[in-house]
């Protein structure tokens, strides 16, 4: 926390209504600051005054999808950390798209979603039933391949974290089963994640270290909120208090 502290991150968000506010607060609380600019006429300059991007595709649109290609191509030439959270991936077609024309612009440092999010980018087959549900097995080589395909660290959440640079694996103990019962836990993750790329030199630890305070955060709040909603207000105080 110290390093994202010091830095004091600028992030660009371009995510959706539903988990906006939270993901603003947690950047916040960590010791950051956010923006959130989504029209084409602005996307470019608000990026470039940026130290990171966050890229989430809940509710997309059409002109939105523009704004996330026009914000990459600048974060890609300004040289900042790009995270791309493909939510709801394997949904539908115009999901699929999208990220496909993301991917080939390049320049995304993390990838991080799901299983079933993380395995529609693996080409598996899975039984979806919205964002937060998937069947789908993923394996080591099946999420290293993803990472040397795309140049990106991957980043799969669930029971236990798995993260992923190409070459290396590492499993963390995730943050706990309450997550699964709040709206936007892992946009705000994402959100998390990215300002601590861009407090970090190396975006391996910098994702490695982001991943522990998460989930630490989580465990801690857990251990006194009496239910999901006392939860959001503990987790959120554990992430400032860490």
């Amino acid at each position: 926390m110290q390093k994202v502290r010091e830095k004091k991150p600028l992030i660009h968000m371009i995510t959706n209504d539903v988990s906006r506010e939270s993901c603003v607060n947690i950047v916040l609380a960590a010791g950051g600051s956010a923006i959130c600019a989504e029209d084409i006429l602005e996307v470019e300059e608000i990026t470039d005054l940026a130290d990171g991007l966050y890229l989430n595709l809940g509710m997309p649109s059409e002109a939105k999808g523009e704004a996330m290609k026009a914000a990459l191509r600048k974060a890609k030439e300004k040289k900042i950390p790009v995270l791309l959270d493909p939510v709801g991936a394997g949904a539908s077609r115009f999901r699929n798209r999208l990220v496909r024309e993301l991917l080939s612009i390049g320049g995304i440092t993390c990838i991080r979603g799901n299983a079933g999010e993380i395995g529609s980018l693996c080409n598996k087959e899975m039984d979806s039933r919205g964002v937060e549900t998937a069947n789908v097995e993923l394996t080591g080589a099946n999420l290293q391949e993803l990472s040397a395909r795309t140049g990106a660290l991957i980043m799969v959440s669930g029971e236990t974290d798995r993260l992923v640079n190409g070459t290396a694996i590492r499993s963390i103990p995730g943050g706990g089963e309450i997550f699964t019962h709040i709206t936007g836990s892992g946009c705000m993750q994402s959100a998390l994640l990215t300002a601590f790329l861009a407090a970090y030199k190396d975006p391996w630890e910098g994702l490695q270290r982001g991943v522990e305070v998460f989930d630490t955060a989580g465990h801690l709040a857990a251990k006194t909120a009496l239910g999901t909603g006392s939860f959001q207000r503990e987790f959120l105080d554990a992430i400032w208090n860490l």
